[in-house]
């Protein structure tokens, strides 16, 4: 079978224009709808707004691509039929909390790492849900009377507040509150890679350092704008305000295509530990071992020929991720060096077909 790569170019165009329009709507209606039939629209946030959309299309057309290879279209489409099940759903939203509210996946690295990746994640989180709801049009505060402020959720009131209480400090702060945290992760990660003698090998300026200090800048430059307007009696306001935007503005140009790309990743993966855990293990038809569930191994041959490279074992019904890791290694070693090798689970003989692969032997 011949093989067209500008199909799959033109494949990825064709999906990447319709979810950035996909996107766009519902940008627009959210926005709409979310205002109030644009009755609301803060244009002090008219920037960050169009930044906000330029990064939504900028992330979906990076996510098209990821999903559009296919180990993951493929993982993708195992993953959806098998959140449809509550079996699947229950466990999306035990991984979510295990992965992204404990953080488990990096506690068991170290105490420090995990404080670390704990204060700077949801510190990101948290900035990131104000700030899409403020800019998005999606909350608003009214005053009602004349120290009383409603929170109004898509045109919907939730809550009152007097706007001296404790709860509204606490809400005005949030983003101040989160930047905190945001700079306390990223001095904890910067201490790490300036004194961690195998950082200091495997890190890079761009792609390690620049992320933190991009971090460490909004995060200041926002809390300066609260200094500036309580204490200062707005003194350099618009002019810090501006850095503050612009810092913002090239983060949000720069997300989708930076270390910060595994944030939505992390997200996206939910499906890999759900694939493992929800099907019948297989086991090595040499050394019988339990590596990985049926369907996992038919879909890595069912990619593999797409991608035209199949594995089969000639002369049977078996294929090379039939084995663990660890036996196709042993085998194809041993086939190299014209051995006999034995499936015990399988009772076949395997010799090198002379093709850099095995076959059924005599």
């Amino acid at each position: 079978m011949n093989y067209y790569p500008y199909e799959e170019s033109f494949l990825f165009t064709k999906k990447a224009a319709r979810n950035s329009f996909i996107v766009l709507v519902l940008v627009f209606f959210s926005v709409y709808f979310g205002s109030e039939r644009l009755g609301y629209v803060d244009l002090a946030l008219y920037g960050y707004l169009w930044a906000t959309v330029v990064c939504f299309v900028l992330l979906t057309i990076r996510i098209t691509s990821w999903t559009l290879r296919p180990p993951t279209r493929r993982l993708w489409k195992q993953g959806i039929k098998m959140m449809l099940s509550p079996k699947g759903l229950k466990f999306v939203l035990q991984t979510l909390y295990s992965n992204i509210g404990e953080q488990k996946f990096i506690r068991s690295r170290s105490f420090y790492r995990w404080i670390q990746h704990m204060f700077i994640s949801w510190g990101v989180l948290i900035s990131f849900g104000i700030t899409f709801a403020l800019v998005l049009n999606w909350l608003h505060f009214e005053l009602e009377g004349t120290k009383t402020y409603v929170a109004v959720f898509f045109g919907i009131p939730l809550f009152r507040m007097p706007a001296d209480s404790i709860i509204a400090i606490i809400i005005y702060h949030g983003l101040n509150w989160a930047g905190i945290a945001v700079i306390i992760g990223c001095g904890m990660a910067m201490y790490r890679r300036v004194t961690d003698q195998k950082k200091l090998v495997e890190q890079s300026k761009e792609y390690d350092f620049f992320p933190l200090i991009l971090l460490i800048a909004i995060s200041i430059t926002g809390s300066l704008l609260t200094v500036s307007a309580i204490w200062m009696e707005g003194f350099f306001y618009m002019g810090m305000a501006i850095i503050h935007q612009v810092t913002v503005i090239v983060f949000l140009l720069y997300f989708p295509f930076s270390k910060f790309w595994h944030l939505p990743l992390r997200f996206l993966a939910v499906v890999v530990p759900m694939y493992h855990a929800m099907e019948e293990q297989k086991p090595c038809v040499k050394c019988g071992r339990e590596y990985a569930t049926k369907t996992q191994i038919s879909d890595v041959q069912l990619t593999l020929q797409k991608r035209h490279l199949p594995l089969p074992i000639d002369n049977t019904e078996h294929h090379f991720s039939d084995m663990c890791a660890e036996c196709r290694r042993v085998s194809h070693r041993l086939g190299g060096y014209n051995a006999k090798i034995k499936l015990e689970h399988s009772n076949l003989v395997l010799e090198s077909n002379g093709r850099n692969g095995l076959q059924k032997g005599d």
